[in-house]
């Protein structure tokens, strides 16, 4: 039974499918999870779907899961993932409950991520960030490791840079905000913004749920360019897979790289990090 994520997005594929269900199998067997690995897509854009629209098809999706016995409490429990959320996880566990899942007493169980009010956990919506805290909290503790890459040990005074905003992002700023270290730029699929004093990561929220983008935030300037390539300490990228690649990890600027995306370094991209001794934390 693994947590395998679901991703609406208009660019998945069996390919990405397949690699991203393995990824989970890994990250499980490594950390001593006594869970297997899998994933699940639609390939829509949700921006251009209605909230009824995609009702109907987060819904229909379920059943044709569920029919197929790929979703069930000790069979195979769903979780959010790119965009897709506590509403998606509540039409889910709604639909499985009042259909396969009738009989079954944890039929609930059958997600993760579900609202608070409807049988979710409390601390479940910034559980990720928090991991990506503690994961870089380890190394950077860690004066052995700091020695190696030319770091003082400890978050206070630390930049960091991250791209994406979004379930993950959000809450990653606001814990390393809160143990001492700087968000010097934001980037998201839209645009980014950079500045060298800090951006607060309240405002930021605050800014980004009136606005609907991060983009044209007063407190911070656009920022042109790769942000994955932006001077810092640490660079945080919680969005998508394959972002370092190659072409541009000979450019990437800084000492740590916190991975809270799936997969977002390549290969090849990480095995110019070692020759470059750039500390990677998957």
């Amino acid at each position: 039974s693994p947590f395998p994520g679901v991703r609406f997005s208009s660019s998945i594929g069996v390919d990405e499918v397949k690699a991203l269900a393995a990824l989970m199998t890994y990250k499980c067997a490594v950390v001593d999870i006594p869970f297997g690995g899998a994933m699940a897509g639609v390939r829509i854009d949700p921006r251009r779907y209605s909230e009824h629209e995609l009702e109907k098809i987060t819904r229909h999706f379920t059943v044709e899961m569920a029919k197929k016995g790929f979703i069930g409490p000790g069979i195979d429990v769903l979780a959010p993932d790119v965009s897709t959320g506590e509403r998606e996880m509540s039409w889910i566990a709604d639909t499985y409950t009042h259909t396969l899942g009738y009989r079954d007493i944890n039929a609930q169980a059958c997600v993760t991520g579900k609202p608070i009010s409807q049988g979710g956990i409390h601390g479940r919506h910034s559980a990720t960030g928090r991991g990506v805290l503690h994961g870089i909290e380890n190394y950077i503790t860690n004066t052995d490791y700091m020695d190696c890459i030319g770091l003082s040990p400890g978050f206070p005074g630390k930049t960091f840079v991250l791209q994406g905003f979004g379930k993950v992002g959000l809450h990653t700023m606001k814990y390393l905000h809160e143990y001492g270290a700087r968000c010097v730029c934001v980037g998201e699929t839209d645009g980014a913004i950079y500045n060298p004093r800090g951006i607060d990561p309240k405002e930021l929220e605050d800014y980004e749920q009136g606005h609907g983008t991060i983009v044209g935030f007063p407190k911070a300037e656009p920022c042109d360019g790769s942000i994955l390539e932006v001077p810092c300490d640490i660079l945080i990228p919680a969005a998508i897979e394959k972002q370092l690649t190659r072409e541009n990890a000979p450019r990437v600027q800084a000492k740590i790289i916190a991975e809270a995306a799936n997969g977002p370094t390549t290969p090849a991209a990480h095995e110019i990090f070692l020759q470059r001794n750039i500390l990677v934390i998957p």
